[in-house]
C-alpha cells in the first residue's frame, strides 16, 4: 500500500520575506542603538551576556524541539507498526 503523495506547498509570498527584512532591521538597529549607549567598558560584558542569552535560546530550543519531534516520530513508528501488523 502506497502512501499518500503530500500536496505541494504554496509558495512564499513576497511579503513574508518583506516582514523578515524588516524584523531584522528593527532588530539590528535596537541592539546597536543599545550598544551605543553603552560605556565603552561595558561592551565586552554586554556582548559576553548578549551571547550567553543567544546560545542559552538556542540550546533551550535544541532540547525541546529535539525531544518533542523525538517523542512525536516514535509515536508515528509505532502506529505505523501497528497498522502493518494489524494488515497482517
Amino acid at each position: 500500500m502506497e502512501r499518500p503523495s503530500k500536496p505541494p506547498e504554496p509558495p512564499q509570498r513576497a511579503s513574508n520575506s518583506l516582514l523578515t527584512v524588516i524584523m531584522l532591521l528593527v532588530i539590528g538597529t535596537v541592539c546597536a542603538g543599545t550598544l551605543l549607549m553603552l560605556p565603552t567598558g561595558a561592551i565586552g560584558t554586554a556582548i559576553v551576556f548578549g551571547s550567553l542569552m543567544f546560545f542559552g535560546m538556542i540550546g533551550f530550543h535544541y532540547v525541546v524541539w529535539g525531544r518533542w519531534m523525538t517523542r512525536v516520530l516514535r509515536e508515528e513508528a509505532l502506529k505505523e507498526e501497528q497498522r502493518v501488523n494489524d494488515a497482517d
